[in-house]
């Protein structure tokens, strides 16, 4: 008996001593510098601590404990192996940047923060530091978009650059825009107001891909590009600025301050070029000239549970022949019949922000906008203004395995210009748009490998009535890194004739409609597939999609007849499908590559003259195209960035060669060559600055013929021809282009 109590004393005292045991260590990054609030936890046993502001973290271990993981937000997850480490000892621990933003919170896809690997909504996420590492830096949205698999930006001007997004092969129109998750850019400002976005005012972008009308109603056909703006976590000043030698001079001045109740984020962003590059020869410049100017502020309170943002921006962009531009002599010759050139001004204000109430389950987004562009194309005088209200109550509530969103919107649009877009018999006639609209959708986790994520909207449009869109996401965990998801969903779009062809206004061709044009309907299906790997101190992702749209009452405008764009809702049918396929890899801290492929399908069927409906491409919808990024770390706090893009065939629209009489010779081919861009850049690191410099198209891989057709026309002054046309764009009109530039941190205590 004796024997057995003291066998029993010393289990006991062992259990003691191994519950006694503890993990110390100190979590620091790359660099050696520490990482606070780093967390360190056993998954299986649901335990965890916290590190202090210095990195040091204590935990104490349990007897069943068999692995831990350390972890902070924006780095790779590391697992500790108990048996492999001595706890008597006090150890480093080092944790690589999360390059594949494997651990982030996203909001996109249903309105809630979820995981990025547990939201039944597949959300794509990029940083703005990586996006600004591969760009000439100080950029804008549009510049660096494109950077992403399957999203192309489309110019739809070659003389004042107007640019889209297309997602899918579609359009921008039918790309849903946001700020932290509310509805904020119009119709109107898809055409110029995208290049007021500049990177430093984006901690990240959230996209997803597929309609979201669910959530956020009408212009969410192809997907939804969310812009997550920045939180001020300390008190500094920054500095950026870069210059090109095609004059594009770049950059923003940013400032923190975090109070003890309130956090300020603000910035100013300018844009500016004034050099005129005409190296094709067309009697154009290559470079839009602009003036572009942005002011904006985010400011949070924690305690009131609210945050507030605004910004303002002008424009002041210009193109056109020599004399129209040169030493801005445009601001004489707007409207000239015998100088050609185009001249937009853009004025814009946002407000936007959220509202919580306490422990209460509910909240407010709301936001509102003003738009103003005053124009000239050629002596063509554009002027146009949209104004828009959004807001958002929203309800969250849990019932068991169930998380219910509900809530109610209210849009409010109201939108005039002087074209034939907002005439009727009368004479003008504004658009006012009052959209309210209910919506409710539902997560359900119904095991710990499958969640289905339902929801429904109900939108009352005072033209169009009742428009009702249902959706449906399916999300199966086959592992902790491995997802399949299915998504299926409905879609709609109230027709902006001004963003859906600029060459009405742009160009020598009469706008025609043919009838009332009713909105758009869509239905979407699509099935993903994404697999995280691990070997050794390399991680990587592989990413597999398919998807299909079909529309119904799509609107395309007609280019066939010379002279005219001819726009009516289709009778038969149109679709887009595609695969695409999307790659990440990063070895250790020192190398990280992206490789992404998009092959893609858009087709419109109309009847011929003997009434059998023939499938014809969607202009600028390319076929297929591939993105990839590298990044590699030298030593010395040297960084090497490297990108591409490579773009496949697209449809053209039908443009037009005349002879020095006018008269047409020849058209155009209707389909583009493919070409590929290469893009690099070199930067240096110092404790609070970073110097840059870099080449873009490096190959000097430009479009073959110029953007700009019917020039040849010698019986009227250039640009003023029956059949002078900017819409043959396909490619890159500027050249290799060499930048240098400089990040400059002045951190205050």
């Amino acid at each position: 008996m004796i024997r057995f109590y003291l066998l029993l004393i010393v289990f006991l005292l062992g259990a003691l001593v191994l519950r006694a045991q503890e993990f110390k260590a100190v979590i620091k990054d790359e660099k050696g510098d520490p990482l606070p609030f780093s967390t360190a936890y056993d998954h299986e046993l649901g335990y965890g601590a916290t590190a202090d502001e210095n990195g040091k973290i204590i935990l104490s271990i349990e007897a069943k404990t068999k692995e831990i993981w350390v972890s902070h937000v924006g780095f790779q997850k590391k697992k500790i192996e108990i048996e492999q480490i001595d706890l008597s000892q006090f150890h480093q621990i080092q944790l690589l940047p999360d390059k594949l933003g494997l651990n982030e919170v996203v909001v996109s896809g249903q309105m809630q923060a979820r995981s990025i690997r547990n939201s039944p909504v597949k959300v794509e996420v990029f940083k703005a530091n990586f996006l600004n590492d591969f760009s000439q830096g100080s950029g804008n949205l549009m510049e660096n978009i494109s950077m992403i698999n399957g999203i192309q930006e489309n110019v739809a001007c070659g003389v004042c650059y107007t640019n889209e997004i297309s997602i899918n092969g579609l359009e921008g129109a039918y790309t849903s825009l946001l700020i932290n998750g509310i509805p904020i850019y119009g119709n109107l400002a898809t055409v110029y107001g995208l290049n007021s976005i500049p990177t430093d005012m984006m901690e990240k972008v959230e996209v997803v891909r597929g309609p979201g009308s669910t959530l956020y109603g009408s212009e969410a056909m192809a997907g939804v590009i969310n812009i997550i703006t920045p939180h001020a976590e300390a008190n500094f000043i920054n500095l950026n600025s870069s210059l090109s030698q095609f004059g594009e001079w770049k950059g923003n001045l940013i400032t923190q301050y975090k109070g003890k109740n309130w956090k300020h984020f603000s910035g100013f962003h300018w844009d500016k070029a004034n050099q005129f590059v005409d190296q094709n020869e067309d009697l154009f410049s290559d470079v839009v000239l602009r003036d572009r100017f942005s002011i904006f502020n985010f400011s949070e309170n924690e305690e009131k549970q609210l945050s507030i943002g605004g910004k303002y921006y002008f424009e002041d962009r210009r193109n056109g022949v020599l004399e129209y531009v040169k030493d801005r002599k445009y601001k004489q010759l707007r409207g000239s019949e015998e100088v050609y050139g185009e001249s937009i001004y853009t004025h814009r204000w946002e407000l936007f922000g959220s509202k919580n109430f306490g422990n209460s389950p509910f909240r407010l987004q709301f936001s509102a906008s003003q738009h103003w562009q005053d124009s000239f194309y050629g002596d063509t005088f554009y002027q146009a203004e949209q104004h828009q209200a959004f807001s958002n109550f929203i309800y969250e509530s849990k019932w068991g395995n169930h998380n219910v969103l509900s809530g109610f919107s209210q849009r409010i649009s109201y939108y005039d210009d002087n074209s034939a877009a907002t005439e009727n018999f009368t004479g003008n006639q504004p658009d006012l748009q009052i959209i309210p609209g209910i919506f409710v959708q539902d997560e359900w986790k119904i095991s710990e490998e499958w969640k289905a994520l339902s929801g429904v909207r109900l939108d009352y449009y005072n033209r169009h009535g009742f428009i009702f869109s249902p959706r449906l996401n399916i999300q199966y965990q086959l592992s902790e890194w491995t997802n399949f998801r299915f998504n299926s969903g409905t879609g709609f779009r109230i027709v902006n004739l001004f963003t859906e062809d600029h060459a009405f206004v742009s160009g020598q061709r009469e706008l025609q409609i043919e009838e009332n044009l009713n909105p758009e309907r869509s239905f979407n299906v699509g099935l993903g597939f994404q697999h995280v790997y691990t070997i050794g101190n390399q991680q990587g992702s592989l990413e597999l999609d398919g998807f299909y749209t079909y529309f119904t009452n799509k609107i395309i405008p007609d280019y066939d007849t010379p002279g005219f764009i001819i726009y009516e809702n289709s009778e038969a049918y149109a679709y887009t499908r595609g695969l695409s396929a999307n790659i990440n890899h990063q070895v250790g801290a020192n190398l990280y590559v992206n490789l992404g492929v998009q092959w893609q399908n858009a087709r419109l069927a109309e009847a011929n003259e003997d009434g059998v409906l023939v499938e014809t491409p969607i202009i600028y919808s390319r076929d297929w195209s591939a993105v990839g990024s590298l990044e590699y770390s030298f030593p010395l706090e040297i960084k090497l960035n490297y990108s591409f893009n490579w773009n496949g065939s697209t449809a053209m629209p039908e443009v037009f060669e005349v002879n020095a009489m006018g008269e047409i010779i020849s058209s155009r081919s209707n389909f583009s060559p493919d070409f590929m861009l290469h893009n690099l850049k070199l930067r240096k690191e110092f404790k609070k600055l970073e110097v840059f410099a870099g080449v873009r198209n490096v190959l000097d891989n430009v479009q073959q013929i110029s953007p700009l057709s019917g020039t040849q026309d010698e019986t009227v002054p250039l640009g003023f021809g029956e059949y002078f046309d900017t819409a043959y764009n396909y490619g890159s009109l500027m050249g290799r282009n060499y930048f240098i530039g400089f990040d400059w941190n002045f951190a205050s205590e």
